[in-house]
């Protein structure tokens, strides 16, 4: 080019391409994306695609006005992008499901009494929620639920292509199959990134959207940020006439989450995950991890129970995938300027709520970038420089993470 680009955004996930969506909304014509891999080939393509008002009770208890006015910014945002692509957009719902009373007092009536719950969410005793399934629940293992109504669930592969579609048709280019492993400096100031082959390519600011390998990249310019990386499952059945309007089901008690995808389930629990620290070398399919005793640990520790849950459904494994979840200490995003290192900014820490919130920090990442007034959310809560403690190791930072609710 014979001028910088203007942005340069590393990682060509739903948090790389919701950042570069903003910024040409914001005027903003010489943007590049940079990826090892295709769009989606990596955390993003194996996320479930179910979005909600999470902050509304069920998220982590930091969770507050920030994440809703994020996640109700996204939901709008899905359904407009929905109406002219390809995403497999379905307003179903989700479903806070109680199969047990015990369960029910502990996790799920709370959420009928929180602050940010929504106006239209409905208190279902066990058989409104075996009729709001479908029938695909067996009515002996409901106790009730808690349902809202606005929750949507997309298909993130295609989603992420439908962002990158609209952005290279307005311009923005594209540098697939290109590894950066460092920045070059300017005055001070980072001016482009440094590819693996020895290329260099120049920007004025440089965003990295990189999730699980975020930090190997700030190591370079002594920066750090306290995350903590995991590998998460999930698995899909062989299609077995569940209703396509199914909502989204979480079971907080279980740890579970349960979707329709075409005409199967598909589904995950804390069974399924492992601290990447503790996996040693962990092969991979791109950009995804592979690793079958996860896998394994999951259907063995849920088949019988998912079974009697949906006693229609075949469960075997027809597919599963698998991708690397990035925890933050304090549980809520990274999203803005790199402390001390002046033009590089950071889009991390998706905290298993990447695709709820990604069109939300997409549009709070540009209005920063482009210093735009951001009276819509409180863009402190998840600047980078809060926090005030070092972690010598992931497993540090987990000790010091709160539970989720």
């Amino acid at each position: 080019m014979s001028q910088p680009y203007q942005v340069i955004i590393v990682g060509a996930g739903i948090l790389g391409w919701s950042t570069a969506i903003h910024l040409q909304r914001l005027g903003i014509q010489r943007i590049a994306v940079i990826d090892r891999v295709e769009p989606a080939h990596a955390t993003t393509g194996a996320g479930a695609g179910f979005v909600g008002a999470w902050a509304a009770g069920f998220g982590p208890s930091t969770w507050g006005d920030a994440e809703f006015a994020l996640e109700q910014y996204s939901l709008d945002f899905y359904r407009t992008l929905g109406r002219s692509h390809p995403i497999q957009l379905r307003e179903n719902g989700n479903l806070f499901l109680a199969r047990t009373q015990h369960g029910y007092d502990t996790w799920i009536a709370p959420m009928l009494t929180h602050r940010l719950t929504p106006a239209n969410t409905q208190a279902l005793d066990g058989d409104a929620t075996v009729q709001i399934s479908g029938g695909a629940f067996a009515r002996s293992q409901i106790y009730g639920a808690v349902y809202h109504p606005d929750g949507i669930q997309i298909h993130t592969t295609p989603a992420v292509h439908a962002l990158a579609t609209i952005a290279t048709a307005g311009g923005v280019t594209t540098h697939y199959g290109h590894e950066v492993s460092g920045f070059t400096i300017t005055a001070g100031r980072v001016s482009g990134v440094r590819l693996n082959n020895g290329e260099e390519i120049s920007g004025d600011q440089v965003v990295l959207a990189t999730g699980a390998w975020s930090n190997t990249l700030l190591a370079t310019v002594a920066a750090t940020l306290p995350l903590y990386r995991l590998v998460a499952t999930r698995v899909i059945s062989p299609a077995c006439g569940i209703p396509a309007t199914l909502p989204t089901i979480m079971i907080p008690e279980m740890g579970a989450w349960i979707r329709e995808h075409q005409g199967g389930l598909m589904w995950g629990t804390g069974d399924g995950y492992a601290p990447l620290s503790t996996l040693g070398s962990v092969a991979c399919v791109g950009d995804r991890p592979t690793h079958a005793a996860l896998l394994h640990a999951l259907t063995n520790a849920v088949s019988d129970s998912f079974q009697h849950l949906f006693p229609t459904a075949d469960l075997t494994v027809a597919e599963w995938t698998q991708g690397m979840p990035v925890y933050t200490v304090d549980r809520r995003f990274c999203a803005g300027a790199v402390p001390a290192v002046p033009g590089l900014w950071a889009v991390t820490g998706d905290n298993e709520a990447g695709v709820t919130h990604a069109p939300g920090l997409g549009r709070l990442m540009a209005d920063l970038i482009t210093a735009q007034p951001c009276t819509w959310v409180d863009s402190s809560a998840f600047a980078l420089d809060r926090f005030a403690t070092s972690y010598t190791s992931e497993d540090a930072v987990a000790a010091a993470m709160p539970p989720r609710r």
